[in-house]
């Protein structure tokens, strides 16, 4: 048991102009009680979401420092995974076979979410936070 942070729910948690910022303040209460287990995020995500948030707040410092704690500081509370070649193997097929299969480029597949779906496949994971329906069929998002 445990549970995904994606790029999407940091974003809305930490910074306040999002439009999600209310529901990932909700759901990070609710991760934080515990009641999912374990709190995963990857290094891709990690990446992902640092450079938006640079973008999105105009290089804001309190805001990118509050990510960082969260990742690496004394308030830090996941546990990242990092990328091995075998993950990438598999986040490039479910990559190509979801991409393939897109009707259109809305519902194209990021191989940084290519790749938070075969860590969890690999680990037993079987929730994400993520605010967008990118993992639907994949994972149950929370």
């Amino acid at each position: 048991m445990g549970v995904f942070l994606d790029t999407g729910f940091f974003l809305g948690l930490l910074h306040k102009k999002d439009i999600n910022h209310n529901l990932c303040k909700k759901n990070f209460r609710k991760i934080s009680s515990g009641k999912y287990g374990l709190i995963f995020t990857s290094s891709y995500v990690i990446s992902e979401t640092a450079t938006i948030i640079l973008l999105r707040t105009h290089n804001n410092p309190t805001t990118l420092k509050a990510f960082w704690e969260l990742i690496y500081g004394k308030k830090k509370f996941i546990r990242i995974y990092e990328s091995s070649q075998h993950i990438n193997s598999l986040a490039w097929k479910i990559f190509f076979i979801h991409n393939q299969k897109a009707k259109n480029k809305n519902k194209y597949l990021s191989f940084v979410d290519a790749t938070n779906i075969a860590i969890c496949r690999e680990n037993g994971i079987l929730n994400i936070l993520a605010v967008d329906s990118d993992f639907d069929g994949y994972l149950y998002r929370l």
